[in-house]
């Protein structure tokens, strides 16, 4: 795992795009930093790394991290190499997930200086604004996970990045969407097997390339998450009323992350929401590519 590890790490750095995400990000973060923290003499971190620009620039930059890391490898064929080397697929992913974890951790040492800086003007809150970073590390960390799995499911660097960003892009709008949502269990219970649908469709799109009978496991997954649906509904609809927006809300990272970190408290409900999001898209993705393996 370190070999891949280091050889990921490195071939961030022999192109332009680690370079591009640290700049990148280093720059939107500190104006932030500067207009919020600095120009308004607002003590706390959480609001700067809370503010929709950042969110923003997760959308742009990670599809661009996360694109090649099995994408490219499947187009070129050279995952072959990966699968007959004496590691395991929970190596190489891991491997190639800490190496992309590890170019973020450079912008989260470079924010971990703001709350110093800001130090030597006044009295800052430094448990909370470390809090803050922290749950700012594990939501980036989050995101990146989402990139993996989808890059390990397509064989086109390009889809990788138009999915990836989609998929950070609803994540982000949800929390805006939820106003517009009834709260009716019927139409709440019509909107889970829509979203059921929709889910088992993009599989298909991503998969049907790549893995044999995936149409049959769209439909067997559709079918099966309808008639759960309509199981429960018969059984206790009144559990239907609101669901929607509920869920809505827990699959908006970045709403998530303003919850459980906008208290200024560290919270360990935030810490076990996203590693839990974390483990589940490591986990697909290594599933994914154990599939891959297989074939």
């Amino acid at each position: 795992m370190l070999a891949i590890y280091k050889k990921e790490l490195k071939g961030y750095f022999t192109t332009m795009t680690g370079y591009v995400f640290v700049a990148f990000l280093a720059l939107v973060v500190g104006y932030v930093f500067y207009m919020i923290n600095v120009r308004s003499s607002y003590a706390w971190l959480g609001e700067t790394l809370q503010y929709s620009y950042v969110s923003i620039v997760f959308m742009i930059l990670i599809p661009v991290m996360t694109m090649k890391i099995f994408a490219d490898e499947r187009h070129t064929k050279t995952d072959q190499m990966l699968f007959t080397a004496p590691v395991s697929v929970s190596q190489i992913v891991l491997g190639k997930y800490m190496a992309a974890i590890t170019v973020f951790l450079i912008n989260i040492v470079i924010i971990c200086m703001y709350p110093l800086f800001m130090s030597d003007y006044g009295e800052i809150p430094m448990a909370a604004s470390y809090a803050a970073i922290f749950g700012f590390f594990l939501m980036g960390a989050a995101y990146f996970a989402i990139g993996l799995f989808i890059s390990s499911i397509t064989e086109n660097q390009i889809i990788s990045a138009v999915v990836t960003f989609a998929v950070i892009l609803l994540s982000f709008m949800l929390q805006y969407m939820t106003s517009v949502v009834p709260e009716g269990a019927k139409a709440n219970a019509v909107i889970l097997g829509i979203a059921v649908v929709c889910i088992a469709l993009v599989y298909y799109l991503l998969a049907r390339q790549s893995q044999k009978g995936a149409a049959v496991i769209a439909l067997v997954l559709a079918a099966a998450g309808i008639a759960l649906i309509v199981i429960l509904y018969l059984m206790k609809g009144s559990m239907f009323e609101g669901i929607a927006e509920k869920a809505a809300l827990r699959l908006s990272i970045s709403y998530m992350y303003g919850y459980y970190f906008e208290t200024e408290v560290l919270d360990l409900n935030g810490i076990v929401y996203f590693l839990s999001a974390i483990g589940l898209f490591v986990f697909l993705t290594v599933q994914s590519v154990q599939k891959r393996r297989w074939n």
